[in-house]
């Protein structure tokens, strides 16, 4: 077998590099869709609770107070960890940019740059969507076990 030239193994990491790329922009599409949508949702969660407790059975009257409480905290918290997930993921696309323009001079003189391994930080952005989304069931289950217990009594 034949040693790939400096040329052809640059052409196999813009072509692999490429690929990946395309990857990498399609999953952070569709995690964008995906924040949107659940926020999105907890938002009109939050305005429907209010609208039950405002018009059709007031706070004063209704009872189990503490599965309304539950679930606000749940939406409340699918905000909070929504906006870290967005924080932690713009601090990865800046730093990734960063580092590509100091890689330029790197590329230039025919070497290969060093990546660092950002591995954490999108396994932290992963982890924000996957807790958010539990907490907005959670949050979306008191609110319905809260309209049901006060319907029924």
């Amino acid at each position: 077998m034949s040693d790939l030239t400096q040329e052809e193994k640059w052409k196999i990491h813009d072509a692999s590099q490429h690929y990946i790329d395309e990857c990498n922009q399609r999953q952070w599409d569709q995690d964008a869709k995906s924040d949107k949508w659940i926020l999105t949702l907890a938002s009109s969660s939050f305005g429907l609770s209010f609208a039950f407790i405002d018009k059709i059975v007031p706070l004063s009257s209704s009872s189990y107070r503490v599965l309304l409480l539950a679930a606000w905290a749940c939406f409340a918290a699918v905000l909070a960890i929504e906006l870290c997930g967005f924080m932690i993921s713009s601090f990865i696309h800046s730093s990734m940019a960063n580092e590509e323009r100091k890689n330029i001079a790197v590329k230039y003189e025919g070497k290969i740059p060093e990546y660092k391994d950002r591995t954490i930080f999108f396994n932290s952005v992963s982890i924000c969507g996957y807790v958010s989304m539990l907490s907005f069931i959670g949050g979306i289950v008191c609110l319905l076990l809260f309209i049901a217990k006060n319907f029924v009594v």
